[in-house]
């Protein structure tokens, strides 16, 4: 039987600043570090129960050519008020690529990207 999602593995260019980025910005706290022998050293952060995994060594890369996105598409943060989240992360200097907007279902969200560009949601439910 499955239970639940255990952590999300995120490929990062350079895990010292991309650890520093979710704890920091993001309030993770790290729980651990790995050394291994063909990836380096792996960090890994929680958040009220919700893990990530962060992998260093990564490279940059585009979508091919006329191919869809194919993977996962973002991780998503539960927050209390996205406009307060929104407010706070851009003091930090972190840009987003939708500002806060109320969708379907009164969800209200808002995007920005990790330091090597994953995209991440914020998400506020309505009460």
């Amino acid at each position: 039987m499955i239970r639940s999602i255990d952590h999300v593995a995120v490929v990062t260019t350079d895990v010292e600043r991309a650890a520093s980025f979710y704890a920091e910005a993001l309030g993770f706290h790290e729980t651990g570090r790995l050394e291994t022998g063909h990836r380096g050293t792996l960090v890994f952060l929680s958040l009220d129960g919700t893990m990530v995994e962060l992998f260093g060594g990564g490279e940059p890369k585009g979508p091919a050519e006329g191919q869809p996105d194919v993977g996962y598409k973002h991780i998503c943060l539960l927050v209390d008020d996205v406009d307060v989240e929104y407010a706070r992360l851009m003091a930090r200097g972190v840009e987003f690529h939708m500002a806060p907007t109320t969708v379907e279902a009164g969800l209200r969200i808002a995007f920005f990207r990790d330091p090597d560009g994953n995209p991440i949601e914020l998400l506020q439910r309505p009460e």
